[in-house]
């Protein structure tokens, strides 16, 4: 559960340019202890950071992601076939070859996904 719930804790805050901390355990409908226990966590491995932020005159913290957190490491996407490919400057939208119709990154996404689905049934 943690795991999720860390997971939509990181999209609500990467479409956001920060959040007031007391409106997090609404919007995911998680009580505030849990939420502060994750933040704890995610503060101390650096993912995200805190500014203190006075809304109405009550003192609440903003949080926001810090750069760690956005960094993608490029063995994330080794699987994907896209760095190799010879047809890389003719793909994209509207162009002769795109991620939508290549069978080559769908196959790539299907043996991803089986590879994942496979660890989580054995682990």
């Amino acid at each position: 559960m943690m795991e999720k719930l860390r997971e939509k804790v990181l999209a609500i805050l990467k479409n956001s340019n920060g959040i007031e901390q007391s409106s997090l355990p609404k919007l995911l409908g998680v009580d505030r202890r849990v939420v502060y226990k994750l933040l704890q966590e995610l503060e101390k491995e650096g993912v995200i950071r805190k500014e203190l932020y006075t809304n109405e005159n009550k003192k609440t913290y903003k949080i926001f992601l810090t750069k760690k957190e956005l960094e993608i490491d490029i063995s994330d996407i080794s699987w994907a076939p896209c760095a190799i490919c010879p047809d890389i400057e003719r793909c994209g939208r509207g162009q002769p070859i795109s991620p939508e119709s290549c069978i080559k990154l769908t196959n790539a996404l299907r043996s991803e996904y089986m590879n994942l689905i496979g660890e989580k049934s054995n682990g």
